[in-house]
């Protein structure tokens, strides 16, 4: 079993890179160090981020793009009927047709980022229903996504 302190360590080591790139993200092409589900996932957000133009100077904006763009919400989901990225999430107070045809480990990280921009719903906190149940391949989705939400906190 593996000690105690070489988690700790690791995790320092994982928080000062993420910091890194936090600090890093005025850099020309920051987006090409972003962590992706998939190619797609990232040409996807490329282009979320072309039609969301506030999203330049608004990181809120800019992370919501970045989960909207997850190719399996991508799909599901007509994205120019929205002026805000994640308002497909909720219809009229209630849970969208669109999100519900998501499987539920995505439904946590869109949940999760729409509870982030103030969307309020009537379920146990996504964050932790994700912790509870994100692979490390969603845990790293939502850790890139605090990144983009987070950039011009440092």
């Amino acid at each position: 079993m593996r000690k105690s302190y070489d988690k700790v360590t690791n995790i320092h080591e994982m928080m000062d890179n993420l910091e890194e790139l936090i600090k890093n993200n005025n850099q020309p092409k920051i987006e090409n160090d972003y962590f992706y589900m998939n190619h797609e996932h990232k040409e996807l957000y490329l282009s979320l981020r072309s039609y969301f133009s506030e999203s330049q100077n608004n990181p809120s904006v800019d992370a919501a793009c970045y989960i909207t763009a997850i190719p399996e919400i991508y799909e599901v989901v007509n994205i120019f009927d929205y002026i805000f990225p994640l308002d497909w999430i909720q219809n009229d107070g209630r849970l969208s047709d669109e999100f519900k045809k998501l499987k539920p480990h995505i439904q946590y990280i869109a949940l999760a980022a729409a509870e982030a921009s103030n969307i309020k719903f009537n379920t146990r906190p996504a964050l932790s229903l994700g912790m509870d149940y994100w692979n490390i391949e969603q845990l790293k989705v939502f850790w890139q996504y605090t990144i983009i939400r987070r950039k011009n906190a440092m």
